[in-house]
């Protein structure tokens, strides 16, 4: 049976006590049989679950982990370089070099996270920040760029997390540390940055080797057991089920399906018809109005207090906790298939240079901050913007003039950051989850196609004709929306009164405006239902959550220079 991904250690002279309380707090317990994979090595301790696989390295030892648990015989028997292994397999892992040198890398995706804290002779490092946040030494110093993004932006950028000192590790990104050096940080060339897209190219003449790619990483993943998809109204997600249905699941397949919390029924009934179509079983978990809380604070603490974006899957994500196999989540699809976060047809039209692309881009990323003004004290709008602003520059001013540069900076500074919280920590934390789509065999596909051949979704009907036809004929719960039938559990007006409290005691109440200072819970409601003022007040939660869980540990507690940048 496959195992969530936990692992934890440290690369140089370290202290071996704190990978060990780290691994206590993973769940892993080192001294019982079986419960832990343990690698111990002279200046390199990995603690992990049975997740962390060896696997076959040119040269020295090999270890790998990701989100959905790797099989080294994907990768085949042969010895390969840790880099063909993430690009081929988007695996993290380490590498113990016979010249005594170390290496902790990513995969080609990064969604699998790794948070690195490094030292002048060591890196300890973690899958889950709050292992390295709770057994640091001494205290801790908030990252207040990264909350001013967390709040503005809803995830930090460029690595950022909550406290300075841990990073969260890119794509193909490597920390090395040679034999009595310190610790060196690069990226080496990202393969999805490399590949250009072909002038005419359709996407049709790849829809067969698209579907194959995710054939093949869907019936592998069904080998080691059951598969559990995730079933949303959306697109995405019908191509994952229908590929899991081809495999005959014994015992039938069953599809989950939760509310997004967006006002309608509409995932829940669009869900279900696509399930009824396919003869297969469907769960839907729904949230409860009165759990609001809970569901908050839980995804909070699993989420390192890094993103706002997926609270609704709480529910569904301890459902599917006491489940057994690997979860099927379609990220990545609207960005690298669906042709989303297109550029600005008006900025293309009037020849805008990079800078007036780069400048439309962190627009469309930053959209939440337009309410800022109204709802936030005096200078924060300005100093959460330029915040995000200047990271999100580093990040973009690279890709302004690539040809898939929409593409690739929204990848960077929105699902990477944030939205793949959902499948990495999310649904990852309850059972190894698989996210298909984002694997170098489909991406690499899909960048080869420009970017307008793709935009509003016009490669989705053949990919799912191929799957189905009938998937087709059946419109996306987005497409029906027109307006919210029922109050959203983020808006009622019990979830209004929680935010307000947790809040208002808070010393991010610092950060407020008069009118959420001095409105009531009914002000605090009507503000929750504009999409853009919830996702404000979701950032001022975290930060207060945050607040209280470490106000013993931080160096400081008053988010002040929020407001004057």
């Amino acid at each position: 049976m496959t195992e969530t991904t936990r692992v934890c250690g440290m690369l140089g002279a370290g202290d071996p006590a704190r990978v060990r309380r780290m691994a206590g707090a993973a769940g892993l317990a080192p001294e019982e049989s079986g419960t832990a994979v343990i690698v111990d090595r002279p200046a390199a301790l990995l603690i992990g679950s049975t997740a962390l696989r060896a696997r076959p390295e040119v040269g020295g030892e090999a270890w790998m982990f990701s989100t959905a648990t790797p099989e080294p015989a994907g990768l085949g028997t042969a010895p390969v370089r840790w880099e063909h292994a993430a690009r081929d397999a988007d695996v993290a892992g380490v590498v113990l070099e016979p010249d005594g040198a170390m290496v902790l890398h990513t995969g080609i995706s990064g969604v699998q996270p790794v948070y690195v804290e490094q030292h002048e002779d060591v890196v300890y490092f973690a899958t889950e920040l709050n292992l390295l946040v709770d057994t640091a030494p001494g205290l801790l110093a908030p990252d207040w760029t990264g909350w001013a993004q967390i709040i503005g932006i809803g995830a930090p950028l460029a690595g950022r997390t909550t406290v300075e000192g841990i990073r969260r590790l890119g794509p193909m990104e490597q920390v090395r540390l040679e034999h009595g050096g310190a610790p060196r940080g690069r990226r080496v060339a990202w393969p999805w940055e490399q590949i250009t897209p072909e002038p005419g190219l359709s996407p049709e003449s790849l829809t067969g080797d698209v579907l194959e790619a995710m054939r093949g990483q869907v019936a592998a993943l069904g080998e080691s057991g059951p598969l559990q998809p995730m079933l949303s109204g959306g697109r995405d997600s019908r191509l994952l089920t229908g590929l899991a249905d081809e495999l005959g699941q014994p015992g039938g397949l069953t599809a989950w399906t939760t509310s997004s919390d967006t006002g309608t029924t509409l995932e829940e009934l669009t869900a279900a018809r696509i399930a009824s179509r396919l003869g297969i079983r469907q769960r839907i978990v729904p949230g409860r109005h009165d759990g609001f809380a809970q569901d908050f604070a839980e995804y909070a603490e699993v989420t390192g207090h890094q993103a706002s974006f997926h609270v609704w899957l709480m529910p569904v994500a301890r459902e599917l906790a006491r489940q057994q196999g690997t979860v099927l989540d379609g990220l990545g699809g609207g960005v690298f298939l669906g042709g989303g976060f297109p550029d600005d047809p008006a900025v293309l039209q009037e020849g805008g240079g990079p800078q007036e692309l780069m400048t439309s881009r962190f627009g469309r990323l930053a959209r939440y901050l337009q309410v800022a003004e109204e709802l936030l004290a005096p200078g924060v709008a300005g100093a959460l913007t330029a915040a995000g602003r200047d990271d999100f520059m580093r990040i973009a001013e690279p890709l302004a003039e690539h040809p898939q540069g929409a593409t690739l900076t929204a990848y960077l500074t929105r699902t990477l950051p944030g939205i793949s919280m959902a499948p990495a920590a999310v649904l990852g934390g309850s059972r190894p989850t698989a996210v298909p789509i984002m694997s170098h065999q489909v991406v690499s596909q899909a960048l080869r196609v420009e970017h307008a051949a793709k935009r509003d979704g016009r490669w989705y009907p053949g990919l799912l004709r191929r799957v189905r036809p009938e998937f087709d004929d059946i419109p996306t719960a987005a497409d029906l929306t027109t307006g919210r039938q029922h109050v959203r559990r983020g808006a009622s007006l019990d979830a209004a009164a929680w935010y307000r409290e947790l809040v208002m005691t808070s010393p991010a109440a610092a950060l407020l405006g008069d009118k959420l200072r001095e409105g009531d819970a009914e002000l605090w409601r009507r503000q929750l239902t504009r999409t853009r003022a919830q996702h404000l007040i979701r950032g001022l939660a975290l930060m207060a959550l945050w607040l209280r869980r470490h106000e013993d540990r931080l160096t400081e507690t008053d988010p002040t220079p929020l407001r004057h940048g």
